[in-house]
């Protein structure tokens, strides 16, 4: 979906369902996006500004990504990319942590869960240094 213009209508992005996580204030404005109504409409019943229905509809779908691939099951490549994330922050321990994680979740395990299981090993500072590599890598 391309990002909504003056006049046109907005709609919700592709994956984005009602039960996905989302700030209260991509709700806010989401929850006026009916594909029916036009982006001055939403921004009205808003309360908001035209460029913010369009970023809140861009930000909505980055959400939306995220929440899809927190969904799939962990593969190599992605349990390699969260291991390095956590090997910056540990050291050579956070191989472990990862391994450790992978063995208490099984086959089948999502990458939302071993990102929880591994978040919940970590200090505060920690989860938030975590979560920046991740996003640098374009999984958080």
């Amino acid at each position: 979906m391309t990002a909504p213009t003056l006049g046109t209508v907005p709609t919700w992005p592709p994956g984005l369902r009602e039960e996905t996580p989302l700030p209260f204030a991509l709700w806010r404005v989401l929850h006026h996006v009916d594909g029916v109504r036009g982006v001055m409409e939403v921004a009205r019943r808003a309360g908001v500004t035209v460029p913010d229905v369009v970023e809140a509809v861009a930000q909505a779908a980055r959400w939306a990504g995220r929440a899809s691939q927190r969904g799939q099951p962990v593969t190599e490549a992605s349990a390699r990319v969260v291991t390095a994330c956590v090997t910056a922050i540990l050291g050579p321990m956070g191989s472990f942590v990862v391994e450790d994680a992978l063995d208490d979740l099984g086959d089948g395990a999502t990458l939302g869960a071993l990102l929880s299981a591994v978040a919940a090993q970590l200090s505060e500072a920690q989860v938030q240094a975590f979560v920046r590599h991740l996003r640098e890598r374009g999984i958080a």
